[in-house]
């Protein structure tokens, strides 16, 4: 089962639980809860069951009450690339917003609470193992999904 992070609001708490249907899990916070949720993302271990309780350890001083822990969204940000997890990926990820200076496309980018580069975050799957370069070409390649995007531009070379 993923281990989640729920946040509360804009700079609500966060809650650190596990559930095997994700969609339905927020759906059943959100009920009980008149602030809107939002899932920031989920981590995959072959223990979910210890990774929850590790996790609740490591930020037992900032427990609120039960699953609920007053941590920033940048920390949820550290848990999950230091496990290679996952955010839930916008549906216009490849939507451009604007162009910079010099005429380079903007995207909208793959998660709607961090401000995240393809070389970090996959924009297909979500995954925070990045697009890693293929060759010497233009070409990246996700660890986990397997799906390859062609991209030459700034940022192309730091991945």
């Amino acid at each position: 089962m993923p281990v989640y992070f729920v946040r509360e609001g804009i700079k609500g708490p966060i809650k650190i639980g596990r559930a095997a249907e994700l969609k339905r899990r927020v759906g059943q916070l959100q009920t009980s809860n008149p602030v809107t949720l939002q899932l920031l993302g989920w981590l995959v271990a072959a223990c979910d069951i210890g990774l929850e309780r590790d996790l609740h350890s490591r930020y037992a001083n900032h427990r609120l009450r039960g699953e609920w822990f007053s941590i920033s969204q940048d920390e949820v940000l550290r848990e999950l690339q230091r496990s290679n997890g996952f955010v839930p990926k916008r549906g216009d990820a490849f939507e451009i917003i604007s162009y910079d200076k010099d005429g380079v496309p903007e995207y909208a980018g793959v998660c709607s609470w961090a401000d995240l580069e393809f070389y970090e975050c996959c924009p297909f799957c979500g995954c925070l193992c990045g697009m890693h370069q293929v060759s010497e070409y233009p070409l990246h390649s996700c660890m986990n999904c397997g799906e390859i995007l062609e991209f030459s531009g700034p940022g192309a070379s730091e991945a």
